[in-house]
């Protein structure tokens, strides 16, 4: 790929933000945040989409309203995914330090849309009651809106920022990074090469991150809406006070 094709497919957040790894594992906060609450209220994931395909066909012959839900939430994955690259494609801006920082804000927007429809949920969902989520009932398309746009929001922040430097970045999984620190912290032991330290570092906090994020919304009775709303100004005030005015002239 020539260097546009770069910058479209692995654009890297060296080139549009300021101190990009700590700004990147704050974006990593918010996504599991809103994994986890998504998952409390819905019973399904917004970024765990390898989960939620086990999901599916766990629940397709018990309770096919939340294995559908499932569903919604991939749609939105790929949906945002596709959305981020299809403008990059199109439009040069988006290829910019300051087209990116402007997708950030689009991804706070979805979150904004994502709390506004989960308020039309009356109480929590749960997985155990077949008849509580009835496909084509109220609650049912409020939750499959809610959960769309949050794998959508979610999936853009993914696709955003594919790199750091040389390092991939992982916004929306802790899974990569986790095998990644092991297996480069087995590789340093084993070798005593104090090279592979670098890559350790820029990995290990991945997942630290991500779990900050889902432990606390998992743990804090603050409701759905507020703690989207939450990540929403944060994703914003990441793309607002990290900018690099440096990279954009």
């Amino acid at each position: 790929m020539n260097n546009l094709d770069d910058n479209i497919m692995d654009a890297n957040a060296e080139s549009a933000l300021r101190h990009p790894i700590s700004m990147v594992l704050i974006l990593a906060v918010m996504a599991g945040a809103m994994d986890a609450v998504d998952f409390r209220l819905y019973g399904v994931f917004t970024a765990n989409q390898a989960g939620n395909l086990v999901l599916f066909w766990a629940r397709l012959a018990s309770n096919p309203g939340e294995a559908a839900l499932s569903l919604f939430s991939l749609l939105g994955c790929a949906l945002g995914i596709a959305a981020v690259i299809i403008l990059r494609f199109k439009f040069p801006f988006f290829v910019t330090p300051q087209g990116s920082r402007t997708l950030l804000y689009v991804a706070a927007v979805f979150l904004v849309v994502t709390a506004t429809v989960g308020a039309m949920v009356s109480q929590p969902l749960q997985e155990v009651d077949n008849n509580q989520l009835p496909i084509g009932s109220g609650d049912w398309w409020a939750g499959a809106l809610s959960t769309s746009t949050s794998a959508m929001s979610l999936a853009i922040l993914g696709t955003i920022f594919i790199m750091i430097g040389k390092s991939r970045v992982h916004i929306i999984s802790g899974t990569g990074p986790f095998i990644d620190a092991v297996r480069f912290s087995v590789a340093r032991s084993l070798t005593g090469d104090e090279s592979w330290n670098a890559k350790i570092k820029t990995v290990i906090f991945f997942p630290i991150a991500w779990s900050l994020g889902a432990a606390i919304a998992s743990l804090s009775p603050v409701h759905r809406g507020t703690i989207a709303i939450t990540c929403a100004v944060m994703v914003c005030l990441t793309a607002l006070i990290s900018r690099r005015v440096e990279a954009d002239s």
